[in-house]
């Protein structure tokens, strides 16, 4: 990864949250994108594998990564919301990064991995600084809700063959209730951890971004 990085703080309501600001080499400004990650309960965290391959990727294809712990995680102040308080902690870090000084304010996108897929598929749905969403091993759960919401913006769809929470051809149905632009992906021979996949995971997500959020 570039080693212009940066440790930042950014504000979510009454909490102060961590966060690291991963910028491409060269000069000018960058589309950017934000990185929910996992479960706080589970162990989840801004430096868990599948984040810390996104966040590489999308960096090496000229954008700027901004990866953060949601409140009380890390050094995160505050206490895990439920889900509520990690939404706003999402789109409270989108308007961050859009404000920033090195980033183009129009072109910034928001990716999640499991729980924090979830969140960065609502927050897609709140924020119209969003501007391209990725969700990766979003659960079973929210996923039925969310498809039968119109989130216009370009989506990327990813679920591993082996997910212990959600039955491939569950996964492939769902999605088809979510609007285009959308594409879908399974990651054959992944589970919902995708051990050993996450290079090709994070090309794929990569691409993406370069796609929707680049200079086309």
């Amino acid at each position: 990864m570039p080693n212009n990085q940066q440790d930042i703080r950014f504000k979510s309501g009454d909490v102060t949250l961590e966060g690291v600001l991963h910028l491409p080499d060269g000069d000018g400004k960058f589309p950017g994108v934000v990185i929910c990650h996992p479960h706080p309960r589970y162990g989840g965290g801004m430096g868990n594998n599948v984040v810390l391959a996104l966040a590489h990727s999308i960096c090496e294809s000229g954008i700027a990564v901004l990866r953060f712990n949601f409140q009380g995680v890390g050094n995160s102040e505050g206490d895990f919301g439920q889900g509520p308080a990690e939404l706003d902690n999402a789109t409270d870090a989108v308007d961050f990064l859009a404000l920033h000084e090195r980033i183009k304010t129009t072109r910034v996108g928001i990716a999640g991995y499991s729980f924090g897929a979830w969140v960065a598929l609502e927050a897609s749905a709140e924020s119209n600084a969003i501007q391209a969403v990725a969700s990766i091993a979003c659960p079973l759960r929210p996923y039925t809700s969310m498809g039968v919401d119109e989130l216009l913006q370009p989506k990327l769809l990813v679920c591993g063959e082996f997910d212990h929470d959600f039955p491939i051809e569950h996964f492939k149905f769902l999605s088809r209730r979510f609007v285009e632009p959308k594409q879908v992906e399974v990651k054959y021979g992944a589970d919902h951890f995708f051990a050993g996949h996450e290079d090709d995971l994070g090309e794929m997500t990569a691409k993406f971004f370069a796609h929707w959020l680049g200079d086309r």
